[in-house]
């Protein structure tokens, strides 16, 4: 039986202390055997398209913050699937815009220095029927993980929604599919998330569980309140 563990987007160094701790409870309790992050591992505020806080780090810092952080990933699940998200690739992008071919770029394993298997961004990996991908490519909007499903007329599970999370069904007379949204492991607290301060919806945090590509499941981490 195949047991998928599925780590939300962690955008390192911005994620949630304790998180890594989190995931391994959830592991344990499903005697998990795969694991799938689903993109997004770090952030790269400095490096990003968008316009920077001034009181956010400098690459070089962000960088060296972001591997301690991804290291911890690592140690705790050294056989990962890992689905390039937008934010993981920011390299490549902004490689393109200046001109630099993707030839003369390091390897994203390389980079973040992790044992584990890297799937280009946009791939749709399959495990049990079921599909995994970053969520960018698809529908969005809200329940964009039940949309993205039934445009592929098959189960699918996504990240890249941060404030969205959990499973909904659908169903004809000949199949039934599911989509989940996994949520996130940020803290929304950070510097680099402040975008999102005048957003009405707020991240959730949490992690999916997949069992025989028939069950899906978001288990949301219960913080206590402060």
């Amino acid at each position: 039986m195949s047991c998928v563990l599925v780590i939300s987007d962690t955008h390192c160094p911005g994620m949630r202390r304790g998180y890594v701790d989190f995931l391994k409870r959830i592991a344990d309790r499903y005697a998990i055997n795969r694991v799938v992050h689903i993109g997004d591992l770090v952030d790269l505020a400095a490096m990003s398209f968008h316009e920077k806080h001034v009181s956010l780090r400098n690459a070089v810092q962000e960088v060296k913050a972001a591997r301690k952080q991804v290291a911890s990933l690592t140690k705790a699940f050294p056989k990962t699937d890992w689905l390039i998200g937008n934010h993981d690739a920011l390299t490549e992008r902004q490689a393109q815009v200046v001109g630099i071919p993707e030839c003369m770029l390091r390897d994203y394993a390389d980079i973040w220095q992790v044992p584990w298997t890297v799937h280009p961004r946009f791939t749709k990996l399959r495990i049990d029927g079921v599909i995994y991908s970053h969520g960018d490519s698809g529908r969005g909007g809200q329940d964009a993980a039940f949309r993205q499903a039934k445009d592929n007329f098959r189960s699918t599970v996504i990240g890249h929604f941060h404030n969205q999370a959990g499973v909904r069904w659908w169903a004809n007379p000949e199949f039934r599919v599911f989509g989940l949204s996994v949520g996130c492991g940020i803290d929304a607290s950070r510097m680099q998330f402040e975008y999102g301060r005048k957003f009405a919806h707020k991240p959730i945090l949490g992690c999916g569980v997949v069992l025989n590509g028939k069950q899906a499941y978001f288990e949301p981490w219960l913080l206590r309140s402060r």
